[in-house]
């Protein structure tokens, strides 16, 4: 068996460590956003958005806007900005709103809207879009989740 090495093949090595390198530091969805602060700004412009199109139920979404952050944490982490999401399961988040395929597909227009309205057709929007493309199951047809039983035992039993 030959072996071949020299200065082609090193550089061929270097290269693949450097485009790897590359790719491994590649900014986020998240970071391509603008980070927390651009999409907790988005949210009351993405509420404005839904209360104006008639296919929306305010009813249905207003307290989630108002009362609580769990769609802004949700679309922090979906974006790659947290390494955990312990808020509303996305059935739940979501469902309310996007009752059906043609209103989720609304629904992720205007979520795009509210962050490339200056920049349509980005390379960021599309992937926003892929990324709520692959959420879409889960909105739309739930998994039904067994019951977890959880056992509390008092405190005075558990010593012998």
């Amino acid at each position: 068996m030959i072996r071949v090495t020299g200065p082609a093949v090193r550089l061929r090595q270097i290269t693949g460590i450097v485009s790897k390198a590359i790719e491994d530091s590649q900014m986020t969805l998240y970071m391509k956003l603008g980070g927390r602060k651009t999409i907790m700004q988005a949210m009351p412009r993405l509420q404005a958005r839904l209360e104006e199109d008639p296919c929306f139920d305010p009813g249905r979404f207003r307290q989630e806007f108002e009362r609580s952050e769990d769609l802004s944490e949700f679309l922090i982490f979906l974006s790659g900005g947290a390494p955990f999401y312990d808020g509303k399961p996305v059935t739940k988040l979501l469902s309310p709103i996007c009752t059906g395929s043609d209103i989720y597909q609304r629904f992720v227009d205007h979520l795009a809207a509210v962050f490339f309205e200056d920049a349509p057709s980005s390379d960021e929007e599309i992937e926003l879009r892929d990324v709520m493309e692959r959420l879409r199951p889960q909105v739309l047809n739930p998994k039904p989740v067994a019951p977890v039983l959880v056992y509390s035992v008092e405190q005075d039993m558990l010593s012998a």
